[in-house]
């Protein structure tokens, strides 16, 4: 589903040339649960905006599904994003104005979806997650883990083959981190394709399979 093929990203910050990926090669199969694993500047970060569309190649090929996204159109790209990926983000990027209810319909107003379909869906979305009764609530009335509920949703509701999810348990306490990440797990185990970032090891080991970057290279 998704093969990168030695992938390379430079940035230049002032005279320095920054190399956050060297020849990057990976290959994830429809189905699994991959964590990528890296200290910070590791590069694991370009690895994710690269493989989430947010961000293109300088050198290599990237192909989501058999299709070459390496050299596209931003056009295209922001269509497939909004097609194939789910995004779950550390900071949960709701819309502090907009209701959870709301907040779950925003992909699906980018992909068209009629109202009344999209709000049956980010009805049905909120109660997948446990959070039935709260769909009229703004963010800054729920807690961090409702939150992140919220953020699974909205990921969800577009039935994106993958959620890329970087650093889902970073703003939550422990507890609320270990059902965030039980959540993730059931849905793999229900065929959810999974590509998690993260810098902890240990959260990284509930994924089936565990990928290590440093100084972007995977070692």
């Amino acid at each position: 589903m998704i093969e990168l093929k030695n992938v390379s990203k430079t940035y230049i910050m002032g005279d320095e040339k920054i190399h956050a990926l060297d020849h990057i090669s990976l290959n994830v199969k429809k189905g699994e649960f991959v964590a990528i694993v890296g200290q910070s500047g590791s590069g694991k970060s370009t690895l994710m905006n690269i493989v989430g569309l947010l961000d293109a190649p300088d050198e290599g090929e990237y192909f989501l599904d058999g299709i070459d996204v390496s050299q596209a159109e931003d056009s295209d790209l922001a269509r497939l994003r909004n097609k194939n990926i789910g995004f779950i983000f550390q900071s949960f990027n709701l819309l502090t104005k907009l209701t959870a209810l709301e907040n779950v319909e925003v992909p699906l107003m980018y992909k068209g979806t009629s109202s009344k379909k999209s709000k049956s869906l980010a009805y049905e979305y909120l109660e997948k997650v446990g959070l039935k009764g709260r769909e009229k609530h703004l963010p800054s009335q729920l807690s961090g883990g409702q939150q992140q509920r919220v953020a699974i949703a909205r990921a969800l509701v577009c039935n994106p083959e993958i959620i890329l999810a970087d650093e889902p348990t970073g703003a939550l306490d422990s507890k609320t981190g270990v059902e965030i990440i039980e959540m993730l797990k059931e849905l793999n185990e229900s065929g959810q394709t999974i590509v998690l970032i993260t810098h902890d090891s240990k959260i990284a080991d509930v994924a089936k399979r565990k990928v290590t970057i440093s100084d972007g290279k995977i070692i």
